[in-house]
């Protein structure tokens, strides 16, 4: 299951996980936002999760 994980600058989709860290220090992803084009730090945690759509299970784009 592909879990989409958003961008923190700009919000849109970043990338995909297939799931979450345990440990109380999470992992960290740094890389290049395919949306906005800058070098953001993702941590691998629920908060970081884009919302399921309603009605689908695909995430969509926070900025609307």
């Amino acid at each position: 299951m592909s879990i989409p994980m958003r961008c923190p600058t700009c919000g849109k989709r970043a990338f995909d996980t297939s799931g979450f860290h345990q440990g109380n220090q999470p992992i960290v992803i740094t890389l290049k936002c395919p949306q906005c084009g800058r070098f953001v730090e993702v941590p691998i945690a629920q908060d970081m999760r884009l919302p399921v759509r309603k009605g689908g299970s695909r995430a969509q784009s926070m900025n609307r």
